[in-house]
C-alpha cells in the first residue's frame, strides 16, 4: 500500500467537535447533543451557555446542533419540557418520598428541573410556570379534588418538592458532598411524614 494515502473506495474519518470521530450515527449523535445540552443548562441556566458549548461537550460542531434542533431556544425547551423519568405525586406517599430523594440525587434525572430554575428569567418564567403546573401542581390538584384547602397544600407540596433538592440535597448549589446516608435515611422519613401531615385534615 502507497503512503500517499487511504486506499480507493475508503475515505478518512471527518474530525467534528473536538477532533474525535464519530461515527455516522444520527441517533446516538442526537442523544448526545441534548444531554449536554442538558448538562450546561442544568449547570448555567440558558443565557449563560452556547451553541459552542453544548457543541463542544457533544464532540460535534455548532452547524450540526442547529441541524438537528434547529435554535439553542428549540433545544432549551426540549430539554426543559423532558418527559423521561419523572416522579409521580398520585403514587402512595412513602414511595413518592423515597423517588423524590433519588429523583433530586440523580444528576440526570433532575436537569430539566435545574435548567427551568437557572434559566428563571426566560420568557419571564412563563416556561418555568407551565412545567410547575404539569408536572407538580396538576397532578396534586387531582388528587385534592374534593378539599376545600387545596390550595394551601399544594403550594406546600410544591415548596417541598423544590426546596428539597435544590437546598435540602444541595442541587443549586452543586453541593459535591451530598447528606450523608444516615441523614438521608432521617430526611425520607420526615419527608413522608411532613407530606402526609400536609395531605391530612
Amino acid at each position: 500500500m502507497s503512503a500517499a494515502g487511504p486506499s480507493e473506495g475508503t475515505r478518512p474519518a471527518r474530525p467534528s467537535g473536538r477532533g474525535v470521530p464519530r461515527p455516522k450515527d444520527s441517533a446516538a449523535t442526537r442523544n448526545d447533543i441534548q444531554r449536554a445540552a442538558a448538562r450546561r443548562f442544568a449547570e448555567r441556566g440558558y443565557a449563560h451557555v452556547t451553541l459552542q458549548d453544548i457543541a463542544d461537550d457533544a464532540g460535534v460542531t455548532p452547524a450540526l446542533v442547529n441541524r438537528y434542533f434547529v435554535s439553542k431556544r428549540a433545544l432549551f425547551d426540549l430539554v426543559a419540557q423532558s418527559h423521561t423519568d419523572e416522579v409521580e405525586p398520585l403514587t402512595e406517599v412513602d414511595e413518592f418520598a423515597a423517588d423524590l430523594m433519588v429523583y433530586w440525587q440523580d444528576a440526570d434525572r433532575r436537569t430539566p428541573a435545574l435548567a427551568l430554575v437557572r434559566s428563571i428569567d426566560l420568557d419571564g418564567g412563563q416556561l418555568l410556570e407551565h412545567e410547575l403546573e404539569r408536572r407538580i401542581r396538576g397532578p396534586w390538584r387531582e388528587r385534592l379534588a374534593d378539599d376545600p384547602e387545596a390550595a394551601a397544600k399544594i403550594r406546600l407540596l410544591e415548596s417541598l418538592t423544590l426546596g428539597l433538592g435544590l437546598f435540602g440535597l444541595g442541587a443549586l448549589l452543586g453541593e459535591d458532598d451530598g447528606p450523608s446516608p444516615e441523614t438521608l435515611t432521617v430526611m425520607e422519613r420526615r419527608l413522608a411524614r411532613m407530606i402526609k401531615t400536609c395531605l391530612s385534615d
